[in-house]
């Protein structure tokens, strides 16, 4: 039975997905965000190192478990269908590890989540949660916990909006800017109203609002860009950086509403920077000779598209269709199944040997695991030392190097889920160029100017420590966003759970704290619901509008 933990203080965890002290500290200086300067002044702070490579999925799960992929699963948007070269997006049911806030709920504690990145579906807790972007509509279960929530959240916010595509035209800037400025005002209000009237003793929201702008505007208000429009600038900057306003308000607010002693904490999932390039990785494969595509494998994958757009509008659910067919057509129905793919029709399996598919990764197209593997076992070893050269030789137009770390996954993970990484990462190169790997259309060319993908992520995110158990104006370079959640217990006086990769940062907390340490619970995953094509479609159309998938 679970008894009401004893918490020596309560805690507000503020996540600005995308946040880098390197952009604002400028805007601070500026006057754009005077609350987060002066609780920057006030507290602890530094850069906050993300996983590898530092993309949003990954990075927000390592937070919420204190562990990284290897442990908790989470590699990417996306992951395989077991037998096909097919893939389906992820949602909070493929995290392979207890969060902390079912560890807090399990000790009593009662906590509330909104828009936190994997936590759609809800899973049950001692409090609230609100769903993430991964959400493909409000009607779905499974948005909210408790389920009925929802109408609670209706009548206060009616045009909650869960987020939004980005921009990739000018004539879009002023209403995309509207948009983020909508879903600032709706989970303002929810998060007020939340803060007041549940009671709670650890509180986390994250605004994604930051991310969405540094993606497709960095050409606008950095002038140092390459492709920097000073025109745009001086059409639209003074929008842009209210948006940053509005969010130091949306701060102000939060802080305001704290119990007395609580403790602030801020942090981001990675950091960002400019992009000059896009990077075809599947060309690139292709132009080395790794990746063979198919000839006439593009007509035929644009007929059997609209077929599958016509049975989905039809109601046919196609994914559950194929894995009926996968169950009992065999091989055949293997390969129909890949027909369907945005990416499977175009490659030449048999004669392929690496691909990508996933954030900077290669995947080895391995006889006896993928199931039309051309590489022999026996050659697994040469094949991946090969490919890995060869990226640490790749040449932007310019003739620079940009890639200078390349590492397989069991030298860059450890943890009983590395087997779902990609046999290849780059795990260190230009942050200046975004590696994609093609869903759709395979590009002719290897290297494209960013255009209005103008912002990448980097692997310095941020974070600030406020409070009375954080030293003022304490500086830390080396904090891992696997060191949050055991910071936060520490502070919060619970248990540790032994199995957890981060560490405590005694560094910045402003007395000597006893941490508490308890042998971690085997993590029985959850069942995963069954869920249909048009689910996966709108989930996927999601993260296309955001620039996740091609």
């Amino acid at each position: 039975m679970t008894t009401k933990a004893t918490m020596s203080r309560k805690a507000v965890l503020i996540g600005l997905d995308g946040a880098t002290w390197k952009l604002l500290d400028g805007f601070i200086a500026r006057g754009v965000m005077p609350t987060l300067g002066r609780l920057r002044d006030e507290g602890a702070h530094g850069p906050l190192w993300s996983v590898v490579p530092p993309m949003t999925a990954t990075a927000w799960t390592a937070f919420q478990t204190g562990k990284g992929p290897g442990k908790h699963g989470i590699y990417d948007w996306t992951e395989p269908v077991a037998g096909s070269y097919l893939y389906k997006p992820i949602d909070s049911t493929r995290i392979q590890s207890r969060t902390f806030f079912e560890h807090l709920s399990e000790r009593g504690a009662r906590v509330a989540t909104v828009n936190l990145p994997l936590t759609y579906p809800a899973r049950p807790i001692n409090g609230i949660a609100v769903g993430d972007m991964l959400t493909p509509d409000k009607s779905v279960p499974g948005f909210t916990w408790p389920a009925s929530f929802k109408q609670d959240l209706d009548r206060l916010v009616p045009d909650y909006l869960i987020d939004t595509h980005l921009t990739d035209t000018e004539a879009d800037i002023l209403p995309f800017l509207g948009r983020l400025r909508q879903m600032l005002e709706g989970r303002g209000k929810l998060v007020r109203t939340l803060m007041e009237q549940e009671p709670w003793d650890v509180f986390c929201t994250v605004w994604v609002e930051m991310d969405r702008m540094q993606h497709c505007l960095w050409h606008i208000f950095d002038p140092t860009h390459p492709h920097h429009d000073a025109a745009l600038a001086t059409k639209y900057e003074s929008a842009i950086l209210d948006i940053y306003r509005l969010l130091d308000t949306r701060i102000a607010e939060m802080v305001a509403r704290r119990p007395e002693g609580s403790n602030v904490i801020f942090l981001s999932d990675h950091g960002f920077g400019p992009c000059r390039y896009k990077v075809f990785l599947n060309t690139w494969l292709a132009q080395e000779g790794f990746l063979t595509f198919r000839e006439g494998g593009r007509d035929t994958r644009n007929r059997l598209h609209k077929v599958r757009n016509v049975l989905g509008r039809a109601g046919v659910d196609t994914r559950r269709l194929l894995d009926l067919a996968r169950r009992f057509g065999g091989e055949r129905a293997l390969k129909m199944g890949d027909e369907f793919s945005r990416f499977a029709t175009d490659i030449d399996w048999e004669n392929t040997q690496a691909f990508c598919h996933g954030t900077n990764s290669v995947r080895i197209n391995l006889k006896g695991r993928e199931p039309r593997g051309a590489v022999d076992p026996k050659d697994y070893d040469r094949v991946v030392e090969e490919v890995r050269q060869r990226l640490l030789a790749m040449r932007d137009p310019e003739g620079k190097r940009i890639i200078t770390g390349v590492e397989r996954r069991d030298r860059l993970y450890h943890g009983p889920e590395v087997h779902g990484a990609a046999d290849l990462l780059i795990a260190t190169h230009d942050d200046s160029v975004w590696f994609y790997y093609s869903e759709g259309d395979v590009p002719d060319v290897v290297f494209e100017k960013s255009g209005f993908a103008s912002g990448n992520h980097e692997p310095d995110g941020l974070f600030l420590g406020w409070g009375p158990d954080f030293t003022p104006g304490a500086r830390i370079e080396d904090a891992n966003i696997c060191d949050i959640l055991p910071t936060l217990y520490a502070t919060l006086g619970a248990p540790i759970p032994d199995d957890v990769d981060g560490r405590v940062l005694h560094e910045v907390l402003s007395h000597p704290t006893r941490t508490l340490w308890t042998e971690a619970r085997r993590f029985v995953g959850a069942t995963t619901p069954a869920r249909d094509a048009a689910t996966d479609r709108a989930i996927e159309e999601r993260l296309r509008g955001l620039g996740y998938l091609q």
